[in-house]
């Protein structure tokens, strides 16, 4: 498997980056993983990096996930938004899909759903 996928992982967790960072990079399909805390530092990865995949939380300094999601969708459509949040709840989840998040992942306990999702959007 051609390893092609470029990853940015926007949290300001740092135990889940580091994690979340072992997992994908792990994966034979992913070129490269990066990483960003903040609204800002990810607008600006994203158009230096131009990912293939974003994995974001709701909750970031400055400004939401909520608002990375909406901007990547307006200005980056084929990038891959994958929701990774404790915010779980229904209401979260039905506001992002109706955002454009492609993925809404729960970090207590569907983690583990992460690679496959990642691998499925191998080409």
């Amino acid at each position: 498997m051609k390893k092609d996928l470029k990853v940015l992982i926007v949290d300001n967790a740092e135990l889940v980056v580091q994690r979340v960072s072992e997992i994908i990079s792990e994966l034979d399909c992913v070129a490269d993983v990066a990483v960003a805390s903040t609204y800002e530092e990810a607008t600006r990865k994203i158009l230096l990096l131009q990912p293939d995949i974003v994995l974001l939380d709701i909750y970031l300094k400055e400004k939401s996930g909520l608002e990375l999601l909406d901007y990547i969708k307006k200005n980056h459509p084929c990038i891959k938004a994958i929701m990774l949040t404790n915010q779980s709840s229904d209401n979260y989840k039905n506001l992002c899909e109706k955002i454009g998040s492609d993925h809404f992942i729960d970090k207590s306990s569907e983690f583990e759903s992460i690679t496959g999702i990642i691998e499925s959007y191998h080409i």
